[in-house]
């Protein structure tokens, strides 16, 4: 059963015609794969490697649906320096569930514009990086991913799976330049990592110039599949402060 916690925050709001006060309630989680839904989207803890240190901590808090707002805190001590958690927001599929909306999934051949924007805030001294994953599939509704694409914008203290394939790359419409790194995911799908070169806190753009790249620059990824999904969140490996945490102030994502 998944547990859950209510943090009451208190949001004053004065009336013209004397004073009125609100509490809005917060809901955090902190079970394993604990979600909620937050108008489009969905959030995840998703702390999928846990066998990495089970005693570390982190919980993921619902924010405003409206600005797609939400916050994760965590404490894990080194461990055995791996991948805990991915503490996230997503549009579209995740393992067999769908968010409410976002208009997924869409073959990659109609080079959907996949357009997304994100501004968070990172504190803590962590081995991190914050970033979008996007799954591909040649099924509608697969029950796991046959390739993933993850766009690193800010990190930190370790590098993607894989080896580096190219670096400095330079997409058609996006901003910055990007080192791409190919490995594995899952330990069977090809993972493909753009790694920013200077990093940042917000993006705002389209995610399909990072496919066409895979799919029809390289090759790499077959055009007739699916892309199911756009998430963006925070992998987190471990924390040297009493706690790490993220803080998304805006995020939206769709298909077109």
């Amino acid at each position: 059963m998944k547990s859950l916690k209510t943090c009451v925050v208190g949001l004053a709001m004065v009336m013209a015609m004397g004073a009125s006060a609100r509490v809005e309630a917060q809901t955090c989680l902190d079970s394993q794969y604990a979600t909620i839904t937050q108008g489009n989207y969905i959030l995840q803890n998703d702390e999928w490697g846990l066998s990495g240190d089970p005693g570390g901590w982190q919980q993921i808090c619902n924010g405003s649906a409206s600005s797609g707002s939400w916050s994760s805190t965590w404490f894990w001590s080194e461990g055995t320096g791996t991948i805990k958690a991915y503490p996230s927001i997503y549009a579209g599929w995740n393992y067999g569930t769908w968010s409410p909306g976002g208009g997924f999934p869409v073959v990659i051949s109609a080079q959907d514009s996949l357009p997304t924007s994100v501004s968070f805030d990172m504190t803590g001294d962590n081995v991190y990086d914050a970033a979008y994953d996007l799954f591909f599939s040649p099924s509608t509704n697969p029950t796991s991913p046959s390739a993933e694409m993850m766009v690193w914008l800010n990190y930190g203290g370790h590098n993607p799976a894989g080896t580096k394939q190219a670096s400095a790359v330079m997409l058609g419409g996006v901003s910055g330049t990007w080192d791409v790194w190919k490995g594995t995911g899952g330990g069977t799908w090809p993972l493909w990592t753009f790694v920013r070169t200077a990093q940042v806190t917000s993006f705002s753009g389209k995610l399909q110039p990072f496919i066409y790249y895979l799919a029809y620059t390289k090759g790499w990824l077959n055009s007739s599949w699916y892309e199911l999904n756009i998430e963006f969140g925070t992998e987190i490996i471990y924390s040297n402060d009493a706690n790490g945490s993220i803080t998304v102030s805006s995020f939206s994502a769709s298909a077109k």
